[in-house]
C-alpha cells in the first residue's frame, strides 16, 4: 500500500483554503491503495502529524491544539522520504511514498514546496518547480502564452517599492502607461484575491496601496466591458492531455469576486459547521456556475487548444486549472491566468466533464503522475515496503 503524505496549510493567505482542500483528499482517497498521512503546515512553516488532523472538528488550529500534535521535520539527505520527529532522544522517522502538496498560494503553489521536496529526493505531485513558479506569477504566464500564440489583454506591472514610504502619484506617473478604466490585482496570488477596478488615477492608487499590503507587485489590464469569465482544467491521464468540462462562474457584480466563485448565494460557506462539511454539495458547487456553457465552437476550440497548449508548453505537469475571460456581447475571449492548485483540484469540472471522472479517480490519477525529477529517484524497495 502506498503511504501519501498530504500537505496543507501553510504561510499562505490561503490557508484556511488549503485545510479543506487537504482534508477533501484525505477523505476521499481510495484506502485499499493508498493510506493518507495528513501532514499541517502552520502560518509560520511548522510541520506537524497527528491522528486529530483527519478530524475536521480539530480545527481551526490554535496554539493550544499544536501541543497536541507531534512536529516534525522534513530531513534532507535521506535515502528515502521520511519524516522525522523535531524533538526527542531518538528522533523518531515515519516514512511515505509520496508527497500529496494541497497548497493554495504563497510557496506551496509557487516552487518553494516544490523546490524542497526535489533537494530533499522526494516524490510529489502536481506541477514541478518551473511550472509552479511561472503560473503563479500572472505576468510571466501571459509572457509564456503570447510566445506561443495565445490571445492574452495587455498589461502593465507597478512594482512595490522597496520603503514602505513613496509617492504614490509618483509611482503611477513613473510606470503605469495604461488607458482607465482597468483591473488591478496582486501579480502572484489565488484568483479572485484582492482584485479591484479602477476609473481613475485616485481609485488605482487606493487599489495598489491595498495590493501592496499583501505584499506583491500590481498587474494591470484593461477593463473589460461585459465581464464573463471561462474556467477549464488540464492534466495528463495515461500519457494523453485531456481537458474538463468549461464552467461559467455567475457573477454578483462586474467583477467576479471570491464570493462569486466559492460561496453560495447567501453568502455562506460550503463548509461551515465548524469544516464538518467537507466535500460541498452539488447544488452548493452549481450555485454560483453553469456548466458547459452555450458558447460558439470557436470559442470552446479557443479555450481548450489554449489549455492544452499552454500546459503542453510548460512540461504538462499537475492539474491546473485556466482562468479565460471575455467580453460576453463581442465574443472575444483571452486567456487570463492559471491556478496550478486549484481549490478542491477543481473536481467538480472533471465530474461533469464528457467522460466523468469522479473526485476519488482524479487523486489516482494525480498520483499516478507524481514528479519523480528530484534526483531521478530509483529507490529498489519503497518506504513503505522497508518499513511494513
Amino acid at each position: 500500500m502506498q503511504k501519501v503524505a498530504v500537505f496543507f496549510g501553510g504561510k499562505s493567505y490561503e490557508h484556511d483554503i488549503s485545510i479543506l482542500t487537504g482534508l477533501q483528499v484525505c477523505q476521499v482517497m481510495d484506502i485499499t491503495k493508498h493510506q493518507p498521512i495528513p501532514v499541517y503546515v502552520n502560518k509560520t512553516g511548522r510541520l506537524f502529524i497527528g491522528p486529530q488532523l483527519l478530524d475536521p472538528k480539530f480545527y481551526p488550529i490554535l496554539e493550544f491544539r499544536e501541543s497536541q500534535l507531534t512536529e516534525v521535520v522534513i530531513p534532507v539527505g535521506a535515502t528515502y522520504p521520511i519524516l522525522q520527529h523535531r524533538f526527542g532522544i531518538f528522533k523518531k522517522k515515519i516514512p511515505f511514498d509520496v508527497a500529496f502538496l494541497a497548497f493554495h498560494g504563497a510557496d506551496g503553489e509557487s516552487g518553494g514546496w516544490q523546490g524542497l521536496l526535489e533537494t530533499a529526493g522526494i516524490p510529489y505531485t502536481g506541477a514541478d518547480i518551473k511550472s509552479s513558479a511561472v503560473y503563479m506569477d500572472k505576468a510571466l504566464t501571459k509572457h509564456v502564452a503570447r510566445a506561443i500564440g495565445i490571445k492574452v489583454l495587455d498589461d502593465t506591472v507597478i512594482r512595490r517599492p522597496a520603503s514602505d514610504f513613496y509617492d504614490i502619484k509618483k509611482l503611477l506617473a513613473d510606470q503605469f502607461n495604461m488607458k482607465y478604466p482597468v483591473m488591478a490585482k496582486p501579480r502572484s496570488l489565488g484568483s479572485s484575491v484582492g482584485i479591484h477596478r479602477a476609473a481613475d488615477i485616485d481609485e488605482l492608487a487606493s487599489a495598489c496601496v491595498e495590493i501592496f499590503k499583501l505584499g506583491d507587485d500590481v498587474l494591470c489590464e484593461p477593463f473589460v466591458e461585459n465581464l464573463v469569465e471561462y474556467n477549464i482544467a488540464v492534466m495528463k491521464n495515461k500519457d494523453k492531455i485531456i481537458t474538463s468540462a468549461i464552467e461559467r462562474p455567475n457573477a454578483s457584480g462586474e467583477v467576479l469576486s471570491f464570493a462569486d466563485k466559492y460561496l453560495s448565494k447567501n453568502g455562506k460557506k460550503g463548509a461551515k459547521k465548524g469544516l464538518v462539511s467537507i466535500i460541498p454539495s452539488a447544488a452548493l458547487i452549481e450555485s454560483r456556475r453553469e456548466f458547459n456553457p452555450n458558447i460558439s465552437a470557436d470559442q470552446e476550440k479557443f479555450i481548450r487548444d489554449g489549455a492544452e497548449r499552454l500546459f503542453d508548453a510548460m512540461g504538462a505537469t499537475g492539474c491546473p486549472r485556466l482562468d479565460f475571460i471575455g467580453d460576453s456581447k463581442t465574443g472575444e475571449i483571452w486567456l487570463n491566468e492559471v491556478n496550478p492548485i486549484p481549490g478542491a483540484f477543481a473536481f467538480y469540472l472533471w465530474e461533469k466533464s464528457a467522460d466523468r471522472i469522479t473526485y476519488q479517480e482524479l487523486v489516482d490519477i494525480i498520483l499516478a503522475n507524481s514528479n519523480y525529477t528530484a534526483r531521478n529517484i530509483d529507490l529498489k524497495q519503497s518506504a513503505s515496503a522497508v518499513f511494513k
